[in-house]
């Protein structure tokens, strides 16, 4: 019940590009915070997106800006973030070099993990069963 209602959620940490993370750091400031929260796998997005506010407090920077099309908005111009995802239970980090700025903390998620990120995993839905599978 919780999969068709819900749809496939991960608990993710979003944090900095490790070029990022350097440049902080050849510079003498302190690293943000990581942001950890709830993902949901999204078959239907081309393009992974980020909550703008979860963006900002993880630190990503924002390196470009371009339109969107949602299903509430046609071609709106938001900001595009650079940063990385750590799956829980999986070790290594996911790179999002152009993840889309969007509005998700409503429904409870940091993010949205696209087909752009999605195109170097396995997922495995098992609707009767109720569960699913995420590999990298």
């Amino acid at each position: 019940m919780g999969l068709q209602r819900f749809g496939p959620r991960v608990l993710i940490t979003l944090s900095p590009l490790e070029a990022q993370i350097k440049t902080f750091v050849d510079q003498g400031e302190s690293l943000p915070t990581p942001v950890v929260g709830l993902a949901l796998i999204d078959t239907g997005a081309s393009a992974t997106c980020i909550d703008r506010n979860a963006a900002e407090r993880a630190g990503l920077a924002m390196v470009d800006s371009g339109p969107m099309t949602s299903a509430t908005h046609d071609k709106e111009i938001v900001p595009i973030f650079a940063g990385r995802l750590k799956l829980e239970g999986i070790e290594q980090y996911v790179n999002a070099h152009r993840a889309y700025g969007a509005t998700l903390e409503s429904q409870g998620l940091i993010a949205l993990i696209g087909r752009d990120v999605l195109a170097g995993c396995v997922l495995v839905y098992n609707g009767p069963d109720g569960s699913f599978s995420l590999s990298i």
